[in-house]
Parts: C-alpha cells; sequence; structure tokens
C-alpha cells in the first residue's frame, strides 16, 4: 500500500517565495495529499502594514489564491487565516498605540469568521500567545483576540489554529477554562506547534495537535515517549522565505522523515495512517483520499 502524507501547518508566499502551485507540485510528489494553507502577515507579501484593516484583506485575497492554486494542483487544502500574536508586536513597532491594535485584530479575526461562515476560509489561525518577552500590554492584546477567535469557533464552527508558549500542562489548562467560559468545542481547537510533552498531554485532555515535523521531535514522541496519536497531527510550519530555505521544515523533507522513521521501525504504518488520512479528515472535515 502507498503511503499518503498531510502537512497541517504551512505556509506560502508568491510573492517572495516559491508559491502554492510549486509547493504543491513538490509535496505530491513525495505522496502530499493534504495542506493546510495559513495565512502570513501583511508584510511578508510587502504589503503596507500600515494600511491596517485593508492590508489584512489584501493579504487575504493573496491567500484565498494561493489556497486556490494547492487545491487546483490536486491537494485537498484547508485554508485558515487570522491574527498572529506577533503581529501585536510588529504593529506596536511600527506606531499603532495599544488600543489601535486591539481594535485591528479584533476587526481582522471578526473578517476571518465571516469568510469562514460563507465557504471561502476553513478556519482561523493563527491566533493565541507570545511565545518570547514582549509588553504585558501586547500579551494582554494577543490573549483578548484568542477569546475572540475561540468565541467565533463557536458561532461560525470554524476551526481554530492556536500559537501559544509551550509551558506544559498549564498551557491546555488556561485553553481549557477559556473554551469552558465561552461555551467552545475543543473538536474546533488545535495547539499548534508544540513540543513532545505538551503535544502528549493536550491530546490526553483533547485537543487535537500538531507537532513539528523534525527528525529529532518525531523519533523522540513516537520512539521513546510513544506518545498518544489519536489527535495527532503533524506540520512542517514552512514559512516559504527564500532567505530561510526550509525554515522551520519544508513539506517534503518531513515525508522524507516520516519515511525513514517508518523504515527503521520507530513508526508503523498504521500510526502513519492515523496521523496523515484519519486525524486530518476528521478535524478538517475533509474527504480521505
Amino acid at each position: 500500500m502507498k503511503l499518503l502524507f498531510a502537512d497541517a501547518h504551512a505556509h506560502s508566499n508568491p510573492v517572495q517565495g516559491l508559491g502554492a502551485t510549486e509547493i504543491a507540485k513538490r509535496f505530491k510528489s513525495k505522496g502530499g495529499w493534504f495542506i493546510a494553507l495559513v495565512a502570513l502577515s501583511p508584510w511578508h507579501y510587502k504589503i503596507d502594514a500600515k494600511k491596517g484593516f485593508e492590508a489584512y484583506k489584501e493579504a487575504y485575497r493573496i491567500h484565498i489564491e494561493e489556497c486556490r492554486r494547492a487545491r487546483e494542483s490536486g491537494l485537498k487544502t484547508a485554508c485558515i487565516a487570522g491574527f498572529h500574536p506577533a503581529d501585536v508586536d510588529r504593529l506596536r513597532e511600527l506606531g499603532f498605540d495599544a488600543a489601535q491594535v486591539l481594535e485591528l485584530g479584533l476587526k481582522v479575526v471578526n473578517y476571518a469568521a465571516e469568510l469562514c461562515k460563507q465557504g471561502i476560509l476553513d478556519g482561523l489561525g493563527e491566533v493565541g500567545r507570545q511565545h518570547y518577552n514582549t509588553r504585558p500590554e501586547n500579551v494582554a492584546i494577543a490573549v483578548e483576540i484568542l477569546m475572540e477567535a475561540i468565541r467565533l469557533s463557536k458561532d461560525y464552527d470554524c476551526i481554530v489554529h492556536m500559537h501559544l508558549e509551550n509551558a506544559g500542562p498549564v498551557t491546555v489548562e488556561l485553553v481549557e477554562r477559556a473554551r469552558l467560559r465561552l461555551g467552545a468545542h475543543k473538536e474546533l481547537l488545535l495547539v499548534h506547534h508544540a513540543k513532545p510533552s505538551l503535544a502528549s498531554y493536550a491530546i490526553e485532555r483533547g485537543y487535537y495537535t500538531t507537532l513539528p515535523g523534525k527528525e529529532q521531535i518525531l523519533r523522540y514522541y513516537f520512539g521513546e515517549l510513544k506518545g498518544p496519536v489519536d489527535k495527532l497531527l503533524i506540520e512542517s510550519d514552512y514559512i516559504d522565505d527564500p532567505r530561510r530555505p526550509c525554515v522551520s521544515s519544508c513539506p517534503w523533507e518531513v515525508v522524507e522523515r516520516e519515511e525513514k522513521l517508518y523504515k527503521s521501525g520507530i513508526i508503523d504504518e498504521e500510526t502513519l495512517m492515523r496521523v496523515n488520512i484519519d486525524n486530518i479528515v476528521k478535524f478538517y472535515r475533509v474527504e480521505p483520499p
């Protein structure tokens, strides 16, 4: 049986990088069948962020076109867009005050939710909390935008990619407390780019989680840790930046690593099918290959 592979979180950049058509071609050649494409912030597309909401609308237009190209290239594709927590810091550096950034972030995620309702987008993301030191008010703004996205997930039946700190159980418990207050469904929430220990705990608590497709991480998770796989997805988190090729990984590189671990007996065929097909179908609500 031919093995098939999915990338649960990646970015494409037709302005400065390869773009979705070439990414899809390379990924498909390695057995890729599905990709979740997540929008980049406006400046990655050389859009002036000082245009505010219009900058994000323009970035979304580019991203939605990229999703169309990936689909036309033969990949099942989930199209995700949001307001990255790092955007808060970048916009503050550009001269936006705290109130302006909060208003913009909330407006952007509500716009994304409307696009989900229309069937143009499949989910919201990335949204979340900064995983690095920043100004306290910037964290507060990012958290409020995250809360709004979780609330919208319930109202619009949208999945959410959450970019969070890797602080172990407390990271998951903070999300769980917020989810319960807002009445949201955990089946729609995904903990993105988790370290193995966080991924294991999040899955045990019932959250879908993406594990970065680095060989050392995969080898540890499936080999030494023997972590749960029932809600596990694997991501490249590819940023499609020629200045930093394959950061954090290229989708086709991740396939090669999974195949290597399969041949060495660390990952079996059943696990690969669950992670790359079954869990993808359930979370992203797509038809299986």
